[in-house]
């Protein structure tokens, strides 16, 4: 299939898993990120481009929301795929209390905002030296209102508009 026809076929929302699975050996790395994108790519399609020498395939992978764990702890084990394999939700825990603590800022964002991380490691990263790591804990839904006021005193102007924008905000930002 010429590249351009994989490109245009792969705008089909509604294209099939098996379709997306014979897409996925296409010479064309911009063409396995469409189908590591796509919602419809299956799980074992998933898992083999998991191994893709690509990097932007593997980033793909590690945030799609069919990624099945066991690729998801491979991937973790890459250093730049962390920031990718921190936002899933289906991250096991362990690896995202681990990236919790990861050195690069990013990472530590991405924890934040996952919908599945605890609210003990979010009590921790509210705590976090960076103003970005605090305003992602603050937009995070499971972020307890106790840790909610804590924040709306952030000395970080963009901390405290996060805290102001979170639904379960019960705090009103220091002015």
């Amino acid at each position: 299939m010429a590249n351009t026809n994989a490109l245009e076929l792969l705008q089909d929302e509604n294209l099939s898993a098996e379709t997306l699975d014979e897409l996925s050996t296409d010479e064309n790395p911009f063409v396995r990120v469409r189908v590591a994108a796509h919602m419809n790519t299956s799980s074992q399609t998933l898992v083999k481009l998991s191994k893709d020498e690509t990097p932007l395939v593997k980033q793909f992978v590690a945030e799609h929301l069919h990624t099945p764990v066991d690729a998801l702890v491979e991937l973790s084990k890459d250093s730049d795929m962390l920031y990718w394999v921190a936002g899933n939700p289906n991250t096991p825990v362990e690896i995202l209390n681990k990236c919790s603590k990861d050195k690069d800022e990013n990472v530590r964002s991405s924890v934040a905002v996952n919908p599945s991380i605890h609210v003990a490691t979010l009590s921790i990263l509210c705590c976090d030296e960076n103003e970005d790591v605090r305003a992602a804990v603050a937009k995070n839904l499971k972020t307890p209102v106790a840790v909610l006021n804590k924040l709306s005193k952030d000395p970080v102007e963009s901390v405290r508009e996060a805290v102001e924008k979170n639904p379960n905000t019960q705090a009103k930002p220091a002015e």
